[in-house]
């Protein structure tokens, strides 16, 4: 799976990106299951064929006995099942693998995942049994482009946020009560992601993006739309579309104000068999310790405290 990412930077002015891959098991929700060999299969047969006889000859003589159905029709479905299993009668090796879904994969919530995986790997392996030589593989699990999404989105590591602030006034960078404090994402706070994840034939693509920052804090005041932009010399006031303003100093919390800062992450999904759809959120948090002072405790350029 190959993940990528843009954004951040500078809270978008400049954007950046970075891309990693990592490999991810996607266990398979419906499959060919390894069952008996060719003479244990035969061996079945002709016992179920021996039953069947039975209970028809019980039947033709108890005519007045409750019917069971048709024995023998029944097991002639049966047989129809196994092809050729007479060819594979004395083989040891080779194995009957039959169609098999996972019902450890059923989600109560989700009821038509699984659902749709069985209809889909039914439709694409009409037969209910297949015959594999000793030596070949059984064919290749099948693993829809919803659930290869799925999967591949539940393994995205997303960077947690980081932000820079202004103004920092004195020794230790407070913010300032009754100011608006500019907020924007720093480092590698990504504001799109997308994934790619292949399996087989089937590569789904997973796209996420994000409307911005939210922020929240004790005494706090926030205001913010989209990634936020850097402060710099000659910047306006109220020019910054991202920023927190607070009521009380911090010292009554022991110095700093605890800062929380998530971004929310909506995401979509399209694979190559045709499928596509949406996948659960994700929320990325992060909180930083924010020094926040009243103006007159400091020693300050009153005219402009964000340049100290």
């Amino acid at each position: 799976m190959t993940t990528a990412g843009s954004g951040g930077g500078d809270g978008g002015g400049v954007t950046s990106s970075s891309s990693s891959s990592t490999e991810v098991t996607v266990n398979p929700v419906c499959y060919y299951k390894a069952g008996k060999t060719g003479t244990e299969q035969a061996e079945h047969m002709d016992k179920n064929k021996a039953a069947a006889a039975e209970r028809e000859k019980k039947q033709k003589q108890n005519p007045d006995r409750k019917n069971t159905g048709d024995a023998l029709g029944g097991m002639r479905n049966g047989i129809d099942a196994y092809p050729d299993y007479e060819s594979h009668r004395d083989d040891n090796a080779g194995r009957w693998y039959y169609r098999y879904c996972d019902s450890s994969f059923y989600d109560p919530q989700n009821p038509d995942d699984f659902k749709n995986e069985r209809k889909a790997f039914y439709s694409a392996n009409r037969e209910q049994n297949i015959w594999v030589p000793a030596g070949q593989q059984a064919p290749r699990p099948y693993i829809s482009g919803a659930r290869l999404a799925k999967v591949a989105w539940q393994a995205v590591k997303i960077p947690a946020p980081t932000v820079e602030t202004n103004p920092k006034v004195g020794e230790r960078g407070a913010t300032l009560v009754g100011m608006d404090t500019w907020v924007w994402a720093t480092g590698d706070t990504p504001t799109s992601v997308t994934a790619t994840a292949t399996t087989g034939e089937t590569t789904a693509t997973i796209t996420a993006g994000s409307s911005g920052l939210q922020l929240s804090a004790p005494d706090g005041k926030a205001s913010c739309a989209g990634f936020g932009i850097p402060w710099h010399s000659g910047m306006p006031e109220g020019s910054s579309p991202c920023t927190i303003s607070f009521t009380r100093s911090s010292a009554h919390l022991g110095g700093t104000t605890p800062l929380t800062i998530q971004v929310a992450y909506s995401a979509s999904y399209t694979a190559t068999d045709g499928t596509s759809g949406t996948l659960p959120a994700i929320t990325t948090t992060n909180t930083v310790n924010l020094p926040v002072a009243e103006v007159q405790t400091l020693n300050t350029n009153s005219n402009n405290p964000r340049q100290n």
